[in-house]
């Protein structure tokens, strides 16, 4: 027998998004399918105990991914295909516009996202993680990379294309010149990530340049005193995390993009606007598989760590 909502504010909440799916035409002729899908996950939340929208959170959301990816078909055999998951991930997005929109509730939980077609969500440290990491890097270098990777939310590519003239300690800014899209956009950069920066500047960057070329542009030098790679810089985090000898830390597979993802997570969590966070990740669309936003206008600076 196919389950219904039985909670009348969902009920409502459910024939809202309908209305809203229609009027934004999304799809023609696929609303019923956007309707089920919303209307799974809001029997699933009644099932886990919850009924008010306002009290879904950002853990809530990770469980239900984590049902998603787990969920039988109920055609076939086997679990839902990459597309389905991503389609659910989707729909929930558009359904948190609506509710924000409609001030249903005034702050966004996480989506999680998922990419190259496999059904694992990007993993997110939490602060006392980030902070674990940060106590056993070894040297400048290390807490540098973590500091802009995780402190100032680039991807990997931006990290290795960043120049040392990019930096600028004294406007306390980090310039992406070249970001996804070929777009340019400028991260401000917190003080804990300020002095790190500085640190590796001064102490480290010039003996990794020792008797090598001094006119290399690179933000990071690797053994050679050529610009790291981005290849390399995923094996200097990869090192990092095992550097802290916790084995669940290690079991995460943690990527720098994984950690871009950490900020993004922790801002909405710190009440960080809506267009704050997609600018600082440069985003050039809030409606994404994944919303960290959340209603609140009120600008914050970048997590302290």
């Amino acid at each position: 027998m196919k389950k219904t909502i039985q909670t009348k504010d969902f009920q409502r909440l459910a024939d809202t998004f309908d209305d809203f799916v229609k009027v934004r035409n999304y799809k023609e002729g696929k609303t019923n399918k956007y309707r089920n899908t919303i209307s799974e996950f809001l029997i699933w939340l009644e099932e886990s105990g919850i009924t008010k929208i306002q009290a879904v959170t950002t853990k809530d959301s990770v469980k239900y991914f984590d049902y998603l990816t787990a969920r039988p078909k109920l055609r076939g055999e086997g679990v839902l295909a990459y597309a389905t998951v991503k389609f659910h991930l989707f729909v929930q997005g558009i359904f948190l516009i609506n509710l924000l929109e409609n001030k249903e509730i005034q702050k966004a939980y996480y989506i999680p996202t998922i990419t190259g077609g496999t059904q694992k969500a990007r993993n997110i440290l939490t602060t006392e993680e980030i902070k674990l990491v940060y106590a056993h890097a070894e040297n400048e270098y290390e807490k540098a990379l973590l500091s802009i990777a995780y402190g100032c939310g680039l991807r990997r590519s931006e990290i290795a294309n960043l120049d040392l003239k990019d930096v600028s300690l004294i406007k306390g800014m980090l310039i992406v010149r070249h970001g996804k899209g070929n777009k340019r956009r400028e991260v401000p950069m917190s003080d804990t990530v300020l002095n790190y920066l500085k640190k590796y500047i001064r102490d480290e960057r010039p003996e990794k340049l020792s008797g090598k070329n001094q006119n290399e542009e690179a933000f990071f030098i690797n053994s050679k005193g050529r610009r790291s790679s981005g290849e390399n810089l995923s094996d200097t985090l990869r090192k990092m995390i095992e550097q802290t000898g916790n084995f669940e830390l290690v079991q995460k597979e943690i990527t720098l993009h994984c950690l871009r993802h950490s900020i993004a997570y922790h801002l909405a969590e710190n009440n960080a606007g809506i267009d704050f966070i997609r600018s600082f990740l440069g985003h050039t669309q809030i409606n994404t598989t994944y919303i960290y936003a959340i209603q609140n206008k009120k600008r914050k600076p970048v997590v302290n760590f």
